[in-house]
C-alpha cells in the first residue's frame, strides 16, 4: 500500500476559511479530512506532521511556464534555461502549464512537450499550450484542434502575440478562426480548449479581441488574455474586459524595477480589478517564469534583459494579502481555485476530499514550509528534498561546482552515471546481471 501521510492541526484555506483540520493523504490524493481525525487497529506505515500555527492551502496553479526555456531577443545567447522541478516546488507550485513565445523556431511543442513529461515523472502536475507568437502558429499534428484531441498534455492554444511588434499581427479572422479551432477541440476532447493570449505594449492593447467578441458568438470562457498589468491602459482595458465577465490574467514576474516604470505592481493590479467590481472568479494570476523579460527603448533598442521567476507567484499572493488588504480566501483563489476552474482540471485547485494531494503550508507570515504534490512531499521547512534527475551539478560532466573540474585529468567526466529508478518502466538489467555482462553492450 502507498505511504499514508497524516497532517494535523492545520489551519486550513480550501481557499474558503475551513478552520483547524487534520487532513489524510495517500495514493496521490486527499482521503480524508475532518477536525479530528482517529485511526484504531493495525495501519500501514504513516508519516505524521503536525501543522499547529501553520496554514494550508492548495498548491499553487502556474498556467504561463516557459518551462523548456524561451526568450532569444537580443540574441542566441538570451536563450532562458529549462525550469528546474526544486524552482517549482520551493515556489508552492503543484501544477503548471507550458508555454512557448517569441522564439517558435529553435524552439518546438515537442520539445515542450518532453519537458512537460520529464517534470510530470519528477513530481508535479503538467499540461501544455500547442503554439507559440506566431500565427499560423506551432503544431504537433498539424492543427491545433488535432493537438488538443490526441495529446493529453495539450490543453489549449498559446501564447498567440497580440498588441506587440514582435506578433504577427493576426487579424480578426485568424484570431477568430484560432479561437473556434481551440474551443471546438476542447469541446471534442473534454478539455478547456483555451486561447492564452500575450498582449504587448502596442496601443490597440484589446481592441482586436473586443471586435472578435463583438462580431462572433464565440464566448469570453475561450479567451485569457495575460499580462494585463504591463502598463496602466492595457490595465484598463483589461478591467472593461473583466466587467463584461471575461478572464484576466495578471502576470506576477512583471512588477516595477529599475529597468521598468510604467508596469504595474501586481498586488496592486489585483486590488484595482477588485475596486473596479471584477468579480474575484474572473481574475487569475501567472508567473511567466523562465520567460526572456525585454526592455526596449522608443527606438527599438533592448536595454536590459531579464528573466522571469516562478517565485513571485507566491510573492505577489503574499503581497495582495497583506499589502493590499485582500482577503485571503480572494487572494488564494486567484491562484488555485479560478486557475483550476479556466483549464478545467476537476481535481486541482481545492483541499477537499477526493481531490489531488497538492498542498502548501505557510507559516502565519505566510512564509512557505511544506509542499506535497499528488501526495508526495516535496519541501520540508522552506528547503527542497526531491530534486530533479539533473539538478545535482555533480551529475553534468564539467560542470564547474563538479569535483576534480580545474586543472586535472577527470576521466569520469563523459561517463557519469545514473542508476535505474526502481519504478522506471524500462527493462533495466538489475546489478547482479550488469556484472556477468560485458561493458561494451552498455556503452553509448
Amino acid at each position: 500500500m502507498a505511504q499514508l501521510t497524516l497532517i494535523r492541526n492545520a489551519n486550513v484555506y480550501a481557499p474558503k476559511p475551513l478552520g483547524v483540520k487534520d487532513i489524510l493523504l495517500g495514493g496521490g490524493t486527499i482521503l480524508a479530512m475532518e477536525d479530528k481525525l482517529e485511526f484504531h487497529g493495525a495501519l500501514p506505515k504513516m508519516d505524521v506532521q503536525d501543522a499547529q500555527g501553520m496554514y494550508c492551502f492548495p498548491g499553487l496553479i502556474d498556467q504561463h511556464v516557459h518551462m523548456a526555456g524561451g526568450g532569444g531577443e537580443g540574441g542566441f545567447h538570451y536563450r532562458t534555461p529549462e525550469i528546474s522541478l526544486s524552482h517549482i516546488t520551493t515556489a508552492g507550485v503543484t501544477t503548471l502549464v507550458g508555454v512557448l513565445g517569441t522564439d517558435g523556431v529553435t524552439r518546438s511543442t515537442s520539445e515542450l512537450l518532453a519537458k512537460a513529461r520529464g517534470l510530470e515523472f519528477e513530481g508535479v502536475s503538467t499540461y501544455i499550450y500547442c503554439g507559440a507568437y506566431q500565427v499560423p502558429t506551432r503544431t504537433l499534428t498539424g492543427t491545433p484542434r488535432s493537438d488538443i484531441i490526441h495529446v493529453d498534455k495539450v490543453i489549449g492554444v498559446g501564447e498567440i502575440a497580440i498588441s506587440d511588434t514582435r506578433s504577427s499581427h493576426p487579424s480578426e479572422r485568424e484570431l477568430a478562426e484560432l479561437a473556434s479551432e481551440a474551443r471546438v477541440g476542447g469541446l471534442l476532447a473534454g478539455k478547456a480548449g483555451v486561447l492564452h493570449l500575450h498582449v504587448g505594449d502596442d496601443d490597440t492593447r484589446l481592441d482586436i479581441l473586443f471586435e472578435v467578441l463583438r462580431k462572433t458568438e464565440l464566448p469570453k470562457s475561450v479567451f485569457t488574455p495575460t499580462h494585463l498589468n504591463r502598463n496602466p491602459d492595457l490595465l484598463e482595458d483589461g478591467i472593461r474586459y473583466g466587467q463584461m465577465g471575461g478572464y484576466v490574467d495578471v502576470t506576477s514576474g512583471i512588477r516595477p524595477d529599475k529597468h521598468d516604470h510604467i508596469s504595474v505592481k501586481p498586488s496592486k493590479a489585483i486590488r484595482k480589478l477588485l475596486d473596479a467590481g471584477v468579480k474575484p472568479g474572473c481574475i487569475t494570476m501567472s508567473s511567466d517564469s523562465n520567460g526572456s523579460s525585454p526592455i526596449f527603448d522608443d527606438a527599438g533598442k533592448l536595454v536590459a534583459m531579464g528573466i522571469g521567476s516562478i517565485a513571485t507567484l507566491w510573492e505577489e499572493t503574499r503581497d495582495a494579502i497583506v499589502e493590499e488588504g485582500v482577503p485571503i480566501e480572494v487572494a488564494v483563489g486567484i491562484v488555485t481555485r479560478h486557475v483550476a476552474r479556466v483549464l478545467k482540471l476537476g481535481k486541482k485547485g481545492l483541499v477537499g476530499v477526493g481531490m489531488d494531494a497538492d498542498l502548501m503550508l505557510t507559516d502565519e507570515e505566510y512564509r512557505i514550509r511544506h509542499v506535497f504534490a499528488k501526495g508526495q512531499q516535496m519541501v520540508e521547512n522552506g528547503k527542497p528534498i526531491v530534486f530533479g534527475t539533473f539538478e545535482n551539478a555533480d551529475r553534468v560532466p564539467g560542470a564547474p561546482e563538479s569535483r576534480d573540474h580545474a586543472g586535472h585529468k577527470n576521466t569520469e567526466r563523459g561517463r557519469q552515471m545514473i542508476s535505474a529508478d526502481e519504478d522506471d518502466p524500462d527493462d533495466f538489467p538489475d546489478a547482479e546481471e550488469r556484472q556477468r555482462k560485458s561493458r561494451r553492450d552498455y556503452c553509448c
